[in-house]
């Protein structure tokens, strides 16, 4: 300020600096992402173009990390899940404090370090006061805004590239590993763990916020499927039995029953819940109410079954969890497309969380049904 012609320093210190300089502002994070989903694919396949995960069961969220140190987490429900998740979001960070929206799931596990859905379930019942008991971990497979900017329009290759980079790979905030080609190996070293579904997403894709993305592909490797809880019956001898619906052709239709929560604190929960979700008359297509407690579809069952009936309601299916991070929308019964096919070899996959999963000539897993 010294150099400004015609003034001297005293002329300066007279009348103060008429154009104070400000740092620039740095920019913000978006305030809301719709998430991209997956379309259901048949079978395992090998194409060199395609990336292969686990597709890990658990909440699916975006972790927005600020510069400054703040952590917001928002699930498919749009809400703030940061105070039932406080063990992710008081610990999560990426390298150097840089700003990024990453894409991932908030799950619970194991002691063999796969996914505990019915751990899962009583830890969103009990929120923060079970984070000691069920702690959760962050497991990111996507980053979708970085520095300031959108990373819809880049590759996935280069945004894991960019995922690798900021992680650090601690206790709370993972990058699990992927394969490039050799999803049919993947899948059966998967299933032979217990893992319900691979995601296959392709190498060059854009990310596409809101939308079921052709290319992103869930395999499913075990016959389960999440559901609307669309109401509730009594039983006689104690308990009670979720009516399930899932959406075919644009109306929620009967899906089945299954028996409700064995859990105590899971038991109670749903018992809060309901009070505010009662309906008079049944949500579900062409259903009458038989003595039944009728939801408006706010609430979801994730099942494990043993197949559909002619008509496509679930046979002897088993509760896992009870939950509300899913939005009841994508519980859509959508048959599985083929997925391209391209045989060729690709490289180990060495997931974080798990034991390393052989990928040798191992036989396939069976198809699971939707």
């Amino acid at each position: 300020m010294a150099g400004r012609p015609g003034l001297s320093r005293a002329d300066l210190a007279a009348i103060g600096d008429p154009l104070p300089f400000r740092s620039p502002t740095p920019p913000q994070l978006p305030g809301y992402i719709p998430i991209e989903t997956a379309v259901p694919c048949a079978e395992p396949f090998d194409d060199r173009e395609w990336l292969f995960s686990v597709d890990w069961d658990g909440a699916r969220a975006l972790l927005f990390l600020d510069p400054g140190g703040s952590v917001r987490i928002q699930g498919e429900m749009v809400g703030d899940l940061a105070r039932r998740f406080p063990d992710v979001s008081a610990t999560a960070s990426v390298k150097d404090g840089r700003g990024a929206v990453l894409d991932g799931v908030i799950a619970v596990l194991d002691r063999e370090g796969r996914p505990d859905l019915a751990g899962f379930g009583r830890r969103l019942a009990a929120g923060a006061a079970a984070a000691a008991e069920l702690p959760a971990v962050y497991l990111g497979f996507d980053v979708l805004h970085l520095d300031g900017r959108s990373t819809f329009a880049w590759p996935l290759d280069r945004r894991l590239d960019a995922l690798r980079e900021l992680t650090d790979q601690s206790d709370v905030l993972q990058a699990p590993d992927h394969v490039r080609g050799r999803g049919e190996a993947l899948a059966a070293a998967a299933a032979g763990r217990g893992l319900v579904a691979l995601l296959a997403r392709r190498a060059t894709a854009p990310y596409r916020p809101g939308v079921a993305s052709p290319d992103r592909l869930r395999i499913a490797l075990s016959n389960q499927t999440t559901c609307v809880i669309a109401g509730m019956v009594s039983r006689r001898r104690g308990g009670t039995r979720l009516i399930l619906g899932e959406h075919v052709g644009g109306r929620l239709t009967f899906a089945g029953h299954v028996d409700g929560p064995h859990d105590r604190l899971v038991e109670s929960w749903l018992a809060g819940q309901v009070a505010a979700l009662k309906v008079a008359s049944a949500p579900l297509d062409g259903v009458q109410p038989v003595n039944a407690t009728w939801l408006r579809p706010a609430l979801t069952a994730t099942v494990r079954y043993q197949g559909r009936s002619a008509g496509g309601a679930l046979l002897r299916p088993t509760l896992l969890a009870v939950r509300d991070d899913v939005d009841p929308v994508w519980c859509v019964q959508r048959p599985a497309v083929a997925g391209p096919i391209e045989l060729n070899a690709g490289t180990r996959f060495s997931p974080t969380l798990l034991m390393p999963l052989p990928l040798g000539e191992t036989a396939a897993p069976p198809r699971a049904g939707r």
